[in-house]
């Protein structure tokens, strides 16, 4: 009898299309032949080897080994403990699921975090619009922002009371510890304080529409002008992007995001309707995020301030965007405007016009090089040029982009394209010699080292294997013949096939019965029930013949040991019975 956790698990697989779950992650997932395949999210790779099998209900990459159910990619992409993505995808699927056991005291402590912001989101957002409320109102009211638009990203405003949240949330329940946990208070020797004061504040969501934090503008003189909450189980700023859980479905409409500066640069863009724009938390773009935006599309727009430092971050965050594989233009708005600024003096259809004119990241680039040099250019300020453009040139993982990029460079700089490419190939070796004499380096993504490979079998008992998982009733004997396996682990998928078919042959859910069988070996069990058959597959013959191979090649490795132990037995003094075995042996490799 299935227990509840394992029903809702069934009930969870039934209903859910692991292809479309996965698409909403990996939108680039496309169809090959009866699976699908995209690069997979896991780790950095240029062919696809990340498959999705929709028949089984099971995903594997080929290249890093990951493996699993819809519930464990969730799990993967996430970083949710099991409990945590079974109530998720529960709730995802449409399925009651009452979880009986008892959540750990780390779950405990996200769940009690979450219903603290969620508190605190409601109190701020009170504040905002209610008596008190008028200085923040009059802020966001003079930026262009809507009392509609507030609502909608639920703005809220800390009043410049030390302890005004902390006594209401104190008194509806919350701890001052689990105040703190969620980033809300700082603990002092006069009780807990306020961590946000006299702000206005942005609550911020993960992709996933949960609130993980707040960020808050100061009303007034101070320092800093804009705070993040701090680190916390639910909060990290490298990890979010503002804005993302509005602009992820419209993202994906769109076929591209724009990258902006701050908060009230999203909120503005969404007010007037361009509702696939985000901005990190005030912080550089980093790996996170750029992972986070290829689960919804390849091509990025970054949006920036037309001065030095503007650029500069631009063409940081553009390298790291490229290192991920997606593709980057660059944009910026005449005058230092800011988009709400731009798009009031400007109109809506202007600063559509300033995106679909987004200049591709390598042109960009060139041109800013060749504004730093009289014309016409002399050999150094060529050298010079190259050079910096090899840099971005070398991020560049996708080899067609990274060979049109090498013409582009050598047209607009009048070099022959050789010589980029010489100059190209100068820095990859530099990088590896580094890599020789001083150890780790991190390399961009077109340079970094492959994950390791998949453990590699003996072609018999995998395929044996391998097609006895499709084909379970052909096992017959094949019990005691994995116990004989060179692998072990080959060894031990089979007998747990042999086991749960034994157990229960009915095709529906056997592949989780053996990877219950075998627990340490289940990502090899989803790995071996992808291999691709033969064109000319026919399963009783096939398994038959390959049955044999593998009983001869174990024959094989008896006799050679036997072999082994006569040549190395004294002289005159071989058993009998060694040589009899060896006898047998022959006889039967013989038949």
């Amino acid at each position: 009898m299935l227990s509840q956790q394992q029903n809702v698990m069934e009930q969870i697989k039934q209903r859910v299309d692991i292809v479309e779950f996965i698409r909403q992650y990996l939108p680039h997932l496309k169809k090959a032949g009866k699976y699908w395949k995209a690069c997979c999210p896991f780790h950095k790779e240029k062919t696809p080897s990340f498959t999705v099998n929709p028949d089984k209900g099971y995903y594997y990459c080929f290249g890093c080994q990951e493996g699993g159910d819809v519930i464990a990619f969730l799990r993967k992409m996430e970083n949710l403990t099991f409990n945590e993505a079974l109530k998720k995808m529960a709730d995802f699927a449409g399925v009651e699921y009452n979880p009986a056991v008892k959540f750990s005291a780390a779950e405990q402590q996200r769940l009690a975090v979450r219903r603290a912001l969620e508190y605190a989101k409601g109190f701020f957002h009170k504040n905002l619009m209610s008596l008190g409320g008028e200085p923040a109102r009059h802020y966001i009211k003079g930026r262009g922002v809507t009392k509609e638009t507030a609502q909608k990203f639920e703005l809220g405003f800390a009043k410049n009371d030390p302890q005004g949240f902390c006594r209401a949330a104190q008194a509806a329940g919350y701890t001052a510890q689990q105040l703190k946990d969620a980033g809300l208070c700082v603990l002092t020797s006069y009780g807990p304080r306020d961590y946000f004061r006299g702000r206005l504040l942005f609550p911020i969501h993960n992709h996933r529409g949960e609130m993980v934090g707040f960020g808050g503008r100061i009303l007034g003189p101070g320092e800093p002008k804009y705070l993040n909450s701090p680190e916390t189980v639910l909060f990290n700023k490298s990890h979010v992007l503002y804005g993302i859980h509005f602009a992820g479905p419209a993202i994906r409409k769109a076929g591209r995001a724009v990258l902006l500066e701050g908060y009230m640069d999203v909120i503005a863009c969404h007010q007037a309707g361009f509702d696939y724009t985000v901005a990190p938390l005030g912080t550089s773009l980093g790996v996170e995020h750029a992972k986070l935006l290829k689960r919804y599309t390849d091509n990025v727009i970054v949006l920036f301030d037309p001065d030095a430092a503007g650029i500069k971050a631009a063409l940081r965050g553009a390298s790291v965007l490229i290192e991920q594989g997606l593709f980057v233009k660059v944009a910026s708005l005449c005058d230092g405007l800011d988009p709400d600024e731009y798009i009031a003096k400007y109109g809506k259809e202007k600063f559509e016009e300033v995106l679909d004119r987004a200049q591709d990241l390598m042109a960009f680039h060139t041109q800013l090089q060749l504004d730093l040099y009289p014309r016409p250019l002399d050999a150094q300020a060529k050298t010079a040029i190259v050079t910096e453009l090899v840099d971005t040139l070398l991020r560049q993982p996708d080899p067609i982009v990274r060979r049109e990029w090498a013409k582009y460079i050598a047209e607009r700089v009048e070099v022959d394209e050789a010589l980029v490419l010489g100059r190209l190939r100068g820095k990859e070796y530099a990088a590896v010699r580094a890599k020789q004499r001083f150890g780790k380096l991190h390399l961009p993504a077109a340079q970094a080292e492959a994950p390791q490979a998949a453990e590699t079998f003996n072609a018999a008992e995998e395929n044996l294997t391998a097609w006895l998982l499709r084909y379970p009733q052909y096992a017959a004997g094949c019990g005691a013949l994995a116990q004989q396996f060179d692998s072990r682990a080959l060894g031990a998928v089979l007998e747990a096939v042999c086991k749960a078919y034994g157990e229960n042959p009915a095709p529906e859910g056997f592949l989780d019965r053996v990877q219950a069988l075998a627990p340490a070996r289940g990502k090899l069990v989803i790995r071996l029930s992808m291999a691709e058959l033969p064109a000319d597959f026919q399963p009783q013959r096939d398994i038959e013949a390959v049955k044999k191979a593998v009983e001869k090649e174990v024959l094989q490795r008896q006799l050679a040991d036997i072999r082994q132990q006569i040549k190395t037995a004294p002289a005159g003094q071989v058993p009998a019975g060694l040589l009899k075995q060896m006898t047998d042996l022959q006889n039967k490799l013989k038949n």
